[in-house]
């Protein structure tokens, strides 16, 4: 079923799912001249032992086999207020070393780039990918490092959308 918010009235189940909170985070995977990043939004811990995190990919960005190459993923938790990483990531991925031109960054012991701009951050090993039949792909991390990186009082976005058929 194709479901549109541009015709009007918007479905009930439209606007009730719109409800259903998210936030904004950019996902980094791969490094060197491989590295990408995408702004991400459907973002969720499913466990808590293990730690999994999951993460829903359009299937048409083509950060998917960086992740599975590299065998993990660095989700950044951008800060209520932040206008640097949504500016630069807001529109499309971002592939190569340019993805990370004029950000302040950090590598990790295992090489994943961290966006010093975030309020957060956390590594998720890569553990699967399930394609469930939609325009997204999930995909399943096992958080194994992260740590704040402003205040423990910097409030990451909370983002409610005006209904579920768009970001």
């Amino acid at each position: 079923m194709i479901i549109d918010s541009t015709v009007e009235p918007v479905l009930p189940v439209l606007r009730a799912v719109g409800k259903i909170p998210s936030g904004i985070f950019i996902l980094t995977a791969g490094s060197g001249p491989g590295a990408a990043a995408i702004l991400v939004s459907f973002v969720q811990q499913l466990s808590r032992e293990p730690m999994c995190i999951g993460v829903a990919i359009h299937q048409a960005r083509q950060i998917a086999p960086i992740i599975e190459e590299s065998r993990g993923f660095t989700l950044n938790i951008c800060h209520a207020g932040d206008k640097i990483l949504m500016r630069k990531y807001a529109r499309h991925a971002m592939m190569g070393e340019d993805a990370f031109a004029g950000m302040r960054t950090r590598r990790l012991e295992n090489g994943a780039i961290v966006l010093l701009d975030a309020c957060a951050y956390i590594w998720c090993d890569y553990h699967r990918r399930i394609d469930f039949g939609a325009d997204h792909d999930l995909f399943i991390g096992i958080a194994t490092i992260g740590d704040l990186i402003s205040d423990d009082n910097a409030k990451p976005v909370v983002h409610i959308r005006h209904d579920g058929s768009n970001y």
